[in-house]
């Protein structure tokens, strides 16, 4: 399978995800979610498993203290 297939299709479930959690959350936790996810899923996990173990994360629909005011600059993320 060519590795654009592979890595589109195994991520697939997670985007999907994030788009359903965009309405219902902050566009930030959304992001987070999906990227931790995806993050654990490289790490060998199914994608329920690192679904599961990522809302066993959550307090009150963010991720303390990464979670927060948050600017994007110069391809670094800076919390302030």
């Amino acid at each position: 399978m060519p590795l654009r297939r592979q890595v589109l299709s195994a991520v697939r479930p997670v985007v999907g995800y994030g788009l359903h959690e965009l309405p219902l959350t902050s566009p930030a936790h959304a992001m987070y979610e999906v990227a931790a996810i995806s993050y654990l899923m490289g790490m060998g996990y199914s994608y329920a498993d690192a679904h599961r173990v990522v809302e066993s994360w959550e307090v009150g629909e963010a991720f303390p203290p990464y979670q927060g005011t948050v600017h994007y600059h110069h391809h670094m993320i800076h919390s302030i």
